[in-house]
Order: C-alpha cells, then structure tokens, then sequence
C-alpha cells in the first residue's frame, strides 16, 4: 500500500546526505575523525546500545567522473571487487563473512562508491580483513569479467524491462541532457561490453587514492587498533583523485514521449533543483514530502484515493553536489494520463500560490522528523550517516543542528521555492508506454488554470 521510491533515487537516502537523528533515549558518542599521514579520512563512533558492528570504506568518486567511454565502469569495478583476490576465491569471500552471521554489500551512486560489512564487534577483523583484501588485492581474471559482464549486462536488461524503473534514468537524462549526472549509473551496454581487465585496473588506480578515500566505524574498537589496521590495510596511494568538472548545461523545460507497447503510461513531472549545500534544500525536502511523501500527501490523496487514477504517485528530490531534482512519479492508464498530469499540476499551483495551511506545514515537519528517527535504527543507517555528512559538508551536523534548521521552515520558505520548482513554466514531462498524446492533453488542460 504504501507508495514506494524506484530505482531514480531514494528519498531518504536523500534525506540522509545532510540529516541526523533527534536525541535517543541513549546518548550517541561523539563522531571522532582522524587523518592519516597520507590523508585517508577515518570516522569511529562507538555503539552504546548493542554488539553490532559496521565498517564502510567510500570513495569521494562515483559514476559522474567516468570519463566518455567509461559509463557505467564504477558500478563494474564495484561488482568486480567481489570475484576474488590473491587470497581469497569468490566464494570464500562470501564463505567466511556468513559462517560468522555477516553480510558484504556495495553499491554505487553518482558521486561515491561503497564497500561496507555489517558483523558482530567479536568479528571486526574478519571485516576490515575482507574488505582491505577485496580493495586491494582484486585479481580482475579475464574469466571472471566475462562472467560479471554478462550480469550486469543483465541488470541493465532488469531495469530495461521494468519501466517504474526506467522511467527514472529517462527522467534524469532529460533533465541533465550531455552530462554524466544524466546517464545510468549501471552504463549502457555498448560501454559495459567494452571493459576490460585494463580498464578496471585504471580506473580503480584513478579513484583509491588515500584522500579520496573515507573509511567509517559505527561500533566498539579501541582507537590504536582502528588506526593500526587502516594504516595496514587501506594503504592507499597518495594524491588527489580527478572528478569531473564538466559544467551543466543551462536547464531548459522538456516534453519528452519514449514510445513503448505497455499497459500503464508512467510519467515523471518536474524540475532541476538545488544541490545538497544550497539553504533551500530544507524547505523543498518539506515540499517533497508535503507534496508526495507518504500515504496521507497531497498528490496520494488526490490521484490515487480521490480520482483512482494510480496505484503507485509519489514525489522525490535527490541531491548533488552543484544540483538536483524534484519529480512526481505516477503509473496510469494511458488513456488517463492527461487527467493525470492535469491534476498534478493543478496541485503543484495551489502549493505554489500559497495553498498550505500551518497545520499541514506541522504535520508534515513531524512526519519528517519520525522517518529520519526510525530510518537510523540500524549499525548501517549510523555508518552511511556519518560518513556523507563528512563527505558532503567536512564535518558532522549535530542532531539540534538538523531539528533547529528542519523546524526554521516556514510557509513563506515553501512558497518561495515552490515558486522556482513547480512553475509549469519550467517543467520537464517525460512519459513511458502506448502514447504520448497525455503529455500533450494533460498539459494544454492545465494550462488556462495556471
């Protein structure tokens, strides 16, 4: 029942890259950073309250540095680090994490990668052991990049056939035309089928560099032990990793109809927006969730409990470091979909002309505040929120920080950047399935009213 966030981003995720928590019932300790002689950044913060134990090693580089020809080459070094070392075969990677009740998980977005473990604090060195070897021991046979390839050729095919996901990479690559914040994080075939053993080789060398490299403790270790192990197994090479400095195009509004025999017309409406380290970003996250964050949203209750229209219509915003996006997502009928885009623009107006209530304004600050709570209940949560707080401001935002700046929004704040993001003068519409005369339709409809 409850509306859910595809593969185009994660709405919490988003939320996570500049919140925190408000006071647990048991004190956190304080985040403590240290920094290596050859300028590899260690986060530790110790758990009061359980065994449980989470390592993360991050980079500050992620698929928005592949250069042309190198789509999708992050992800696939991300999946290579799992098919054995020097020491270890894949399976006994996979082996000797799980007989000790663990897990071994990455993943990639557009400006980091991620090699993280979760264990019991009794078996931290069993992950620092695992993860050091799979970063810096990788074999990269020509056998087992054949083998992935196929896989993640695979995963493209997924996402290729499943257009609640698609729909989000159209979406993005609409928004951000030329530019690699645009394109897939997974690649495109043609650009997966080219890498080879030289590539990864490469392009690994170019990123695990010791400053551009984050390794984040949430559970108990003595200090000398963490840093004594960092120093022996995240070795690093010094100097600084090349990002891509490629600079956005100037946005401009977009009608966009990818023609596709399906039974739904799925549809994404919305804007280029503000990057994680513009002020605005705090009230267009309450607009975000105010609009279509939840069951009890605007757009939920009017396409879906009101008009029928949908099963699925929920609103998201991810962040950038020079950017983002704001989007409201839907599944409908084709021949429903004017109606459709018609009352979502109809809603994003009366927010935009100051339709909100106080009351609502409250409602939906709570809201926000009791999923950021129960979103940081795992050893996981912990170390992801520390280590994108590093990454993203060089610092840890402090949880009365985070309330105080959440609780600054004001109605005035939500008009005002529901002025610049739902203006239908600027937005973009891309639609998936059997037609494309709803965009046209829905938009013309709206039109006299706006």
């Amino acid at each position: 029942m409850q509306p859910r966030r595809s593969a185009g981003g994660d709405s919490l995720t988003a939320l996570l890259n500049f919140t925190d928590n408000m006071t647990p019932i048991t004190p956190l300790p304080p985040v403590r950073k240290h920094v290596l002689d050859n300028g590899l950044t260690v986060l530790h913060q110790r758990n009061p309250v359980s065994r449980a134990f989470c390592l993360g090693v991050w980079t500050r580089t992620g698929s928005r540095d592949e250069r042309k020809g190198e789509e999708g080459l992050c992800h696939f070094l991300e999946h290579m680090l799992f098919k054995g070392t020097s020491k270890r075969t894949a399976y006994q990677l996979s082996q000797e994490i799980e007989k000790i009740g663990g897990s071994l998980d990455a993943f990639t977005t557009k400006e980091t990668m991620c090699v993280y473990a979760q264990v019991l604090q009794d078996h931290r060195a069993v992950a620092f052991d695992l993860i050091g070897d799979m970063l810096s021991g990788s074999l990269f046979t020509d056998e087992h990049i054949s083998t992935e390839r196929n896989v993640v050729l695979q995963e493209i095919s997924d996402v290729m056939d499943a257009p609640d996901d698609l729909i989000h990479d159209l979406f993005a690559d609409t928004v951000f035309p030329d530019h690699p914040v645009g394109r897939p994080i997974l690649g495109f075939p043609e650009s997966v089928s080219s890498f080879g053993r030289a590539d990864l080789g490469r392009f690994g060398r170019r990123v695990l560099r010791a400053p551009n490299v984050v390794v984040s403790v949430y559970g108990n270790m003595p200090t000398r032990e963490l840093l004594d192990l960092c120093r022996r197994l995240f070795d690093f090479p010094v100097g600084a990793a090349r990002r891509n400095r490629l600079r956005l195009r100037a946005f401009s509004p977009q009608r966009r109809s990818v023609r596709r025999k399906l039974h739904q017309q799925h549809v994404c409406i919305g804007n280029r927006t503000f990057s994680y380290l513009e002020e605005k970003r705090f009230p267009l996250m309450v607009l975000t969730t105010l609009a279509g964050g939840g069951m009890s949203s605007r757009l939920f209750q009017r396409i879906r409990e009101q008009m029928g229209l949908a099963y699925s219509v929920f609103t998201y915003s991810d962040h950038l470091r020079d950017t983002g996006l704001m989007a409201t997502y839907m599944a409908v009928h084709p021949r429903n979909a004017a109606r459709a885009i018609d009352a979502v623009v109809h809603e994003y107006r009366r927010i935009r002309d100051g339709e909100v209530t106080q009351s609502e304004l409250d409602d939906t600050l709570e809201q926000m505040k009791g999923r950021i709570l129960l979103g940081l209940e795992t050893s996981t949560a912990r170390m992801m929120r520390m280590s994108r707080s590093e990454m993203n401001y060089g610092r840890q935002v402090s949880e009365k920080e985070l309330i105080r700046r959440i609780n600054k929004v004001t109605l005035d704040d939500i008009h005002d950047v529901a002025s610049r993001a739902l203006d239908s003068g600027d937005l973009t519409v891309v639609s998936l399935g059997p037609s494309s005369a709803g965009i046209k339709a829905g938009l013309r409809a709206a039109k006299p009213a706006l």
